[in-house]
């Protein structure tokens, strides 16, 4: 049940980003740009936040491996989002990668509070 409200606050705080990038960026192509960066943050987040879930009972080495994951997943999402933007020239590169951060920024720190130790 946890995972489920983090996943839901993360989806919450993710629109609260796309809602944010949308007063900055209003120009052809960004609604998308931003929709991209919104959803890839609370994916990745999420996906993350349940490993972590998951694995803190099993082990603390499989917990430690599940928040190196999230971290190269975060990586690699970005990354890809880089890739894509320089690919689809029709995408605003500014505003799905700051979508995407400051998504990621703010579904952390909920994951952090999630993850408090018991």
């Amino acid at each position: 049940m946890t995972a489920v409200k983090g996943a839901v606050e993360a989806a919450a705080l993710s629109l609260l980003s796309a809602a944010a990038a949308s007063v900055v960026w209003h120009g052809p192509g960004e609604p998308r740009s931003i929709v991209i960066g919104a959803a890839a943050a609370w994916t990745a987040s999420t996906l993350s936040a349940g490993a972590l879930t998951v694995l803190r009972a099993v082990s603390s080495k499989a917990f430690w491996w599940a928040f190196g994951g999230g971290m190269a997943l975060r990586l690699a999402a970005l990354s890809g989002l880089m890739a894509h933007s320089l690919y689809d020239q029709s995408l605003s590169a500014a505003a799905m990668l700051m979508t995407y951060v400051f998504g990621v920024l703010g579904c952390l720190m909920i994951e952090y509070r999630r993850l408090r130790p018991t």
